[in-house]
């Protein structure tokens, strides 16, 4: 173990040693704060280990204590100390939040209202350390090459759906260069393809936009009220 994983390691017992004797009265931003530090400590982990053959290398996803995933670059010669840590990581969350309640926090349910796609699209070495690319880091050009067939997975899903009924029917947002556009899904159908194409859009939209900088001053939001079928196809009734 590093000196700073060691040091990382007296200062939680500490932390847990001195809460129990205390009737425990940590706060939730002390929690968080010993938390971020072992995030910190795992990125150190991560860094350790050189990065010279990608091969031996993988994307390791783990489950955040709230909500989604967390990605990171894992090599077999660290992932037993990454997952004590993630493990010590998830527990801190875990004391940040019941303390949070405890002061009246109010922790929101796992919902997005505007999908994303969250997952890493490489891995890679880059002077010898393990690097996870995302989509914020495609340029503008590879942007606007990989959101056009996107688009197109979502236009063709839509024109194929039909509805006799409006029961179960809800809706999720497409990103526009300013506002949004309101698509209709079926709750009880398969809808996992049709939320990571959603997802992979907006993401690569936003990228798009962080470039080009779209002058939206003059925009309004208009929200879904409902939906109807109209010929047998939903249709998204909207109001400002």
């Amino acid at each position: 173990m590093t000196k700073t994983l060691a040091q990382l390691s007296y200062f939680t017992l500490f932390i847990f040693l001195f809460s129990a004797c205390k009737k425990d009265d940590t706060t939730s931003q002390q929690w968080e704060d010993l938390a971020n530090k072992i995030r910190e400590a795992i990125a150190q982990l991560i860094a350790t280990e050189p990065c010279t053959d990608i091969s031996k290398w993988n994307i390791e996803k783990v489950a955040n204590y709230w909500c989604g995933h967390s990605y990171f670059p894992m090599h077999k010669n660290i992932k037993a100390k990454f997952d004590k840590l993630w493990n010590e990581y998830i527990d801190l969350q875990s004391k940040a939040e019941k303390a949070g309640v405890k002061e009246g926090i109010i922790y929101e349910l796992c919902e997005e209202n505007i999908l994303h796609q969250t997952e890493p699209t490489q891995l890679i070495c880059e002077n010898e350390k393990a690097k996870l690319l995302y989509i914020a880091d495609l340029s503008l050009e590879e942007s606007k090459a990989q959101i056009i067939p996107v688009k197109i997975k979502i236009d063709t899903y839509l024109a194929n759906l039909t509805c006799n009924g409006i029961d179960n029917w809800t809706t999720t947002i497409l990103l526009k260069d300013c506002g949004y556009d309101h698509l209709p899904y079926l709750r009880t159908a398969d809808v996992t393809e049709i939320k990571k194409d959603v997802a992979r859009y907006n993401s690569l939209k936003i990228n798009i936009m962080k470039h080009e900088k779209p002058d939206c001053s003059t925009g309004r939001y208009i929200y879904p009220t409902g939906i109807t079928c109209v010929n047998n196809k939903p249709v998204v009734e909207l109001s400002e």
